[in-house]
């Protein structure tokens, strides 16, 4: 009889400081693997483990593959609000043919239940990145993946409250997958802003204020402010919020993207259009008409948003 066993292992950080230099080989993988764009600063995650911010605990994971480091999450667990928040789950790509996703967070799952870590939501934040073609962190991909582990999409629009917000807010748009202790397929706009509360201004703003200028720290704290007020009015208007995520394309995709798709459906229903009005009406000047209405109905998808999203609606019902 032979036994059969996984070859990964799971290792766990726990607000110990004496597992610091093992810890390194994990950031190590998260530095190589995970995009710069919305990347926090290491010696950030080194100094929390070691001096966490009261009501905020800290896990960090490790996944290891024949004893070599090969994956990195972070869970922070909020104990009075019964949340916990995943960030940064990064797995290598030479330990992905071996099923390495659904190993980690089968490990994650266990030790979880084992140490009754039950929170009534799980929460994660997937950053739209269009440019990004690695698996585990196109942002399409990576939502079907936490699917799978039971993690479903807020459909409302959202803006994760990185630091770079302060520049540019489109640049932080992104999915926020929920997972329910009940396997919820709607939230109270109530219970989803007491979510975004404690993700914008305790996950974040307790996490960064610290690292800014006094300066930094009020302009950043004014737009996480003024997008906290922009999506409780969103919230509002589509209370409740269902959380079956979108048909489709998983991610909105970011403006230039938006606009680019926008272009082509009016270009593809001005050509339709323009064969009718022919075939119809041959002449030359009812021609140059259809033209000239197709040219503007382009110039105002390229450079109004609004009308850009109401063309869009009419060829699809993503939300």
């Amino acid at each position: 009889m032979r036994r059969v066993r996984s070859s990964f292992e799971l290792e766990v950080f726990d607000q110990s400081p004496g597992a610091m230099r093992r810890l390194e080989d994990f950031l190590a993988v998260y530095l190589q693997y995970l995009t710069p764009k919305h990347r926090t600063d290491t010696n950030q995650l080194k100094h929390y483990l070691q001096w966490p911010l009261e009501g905020r605990r800290i896990i960090y994971f490790g996944l290891t593959f024949r004893s070599q480091a090969c994956g990195f999450c972070a869970l922070m667990y909020y104990p009075a609000s019964n949340i916990g928040i995943f960030d940064f789950m990064v797995v290598a790509p030479t330990a992905r043919g071996q099923g390495a996703y659904f190993a980690f967070a089968d490990l994650i799952s266990e030790y979880l239940e084992l140490k009754r870590i039950i929170a009534d939501y799980f929460v994660a934040e997937i950053v739209a990145d269009e440019g990004e073609t690695d698996t585990l962190t196109n942002p399409a991909a990576f939502i079907r993946l936490v699917r799978i582990q039971g993690f479903r999409r807020a459909r409302i629009i959202y803006y994760a409250p990185d630091p770079s917000i302060v520049r540019s807010l489109s640049t932080c748009r992104a999915s926020l997958m929920i997972a329910s202790n009940n396997d919820r397929n709607a939230i109270s706009a109530t219970e989803l802003l007491k979510i975004v509360d404690l993700i914008y201004f305790n996950h974040y703003l307790l996490w960064y204020g610290p690292f800014m200028s006094r300066n930094d720290r009020v302009q950043y704290d004014r737009v996480l402010k003024e997008e906290r007020a922009r999506f409780a009015q969103r919230a509002a208007a589509h209370d409740p919020v269902i959380l079956n995520g979108m048909k489709g394309h998983d991610v909105r995709l970011e403006p230039t993207s938006e606009r680019h798709r926008a272009v082509i459906l009016v270009f593809l229903t001005a050509s339709a259009a323009m064969g009718l009005v022919a075939a119809v009406s041959p002449g030359t000047a009812t021609g140059w008409i259809a033209l000239s209405l197709a040219a503007l109905a382009i110039v105002a998808v390229l450079f109004n948003r609004k009308l850009r999203r109401i063309f869009l609606r009419l060829f699809d019902q993503q939300g």
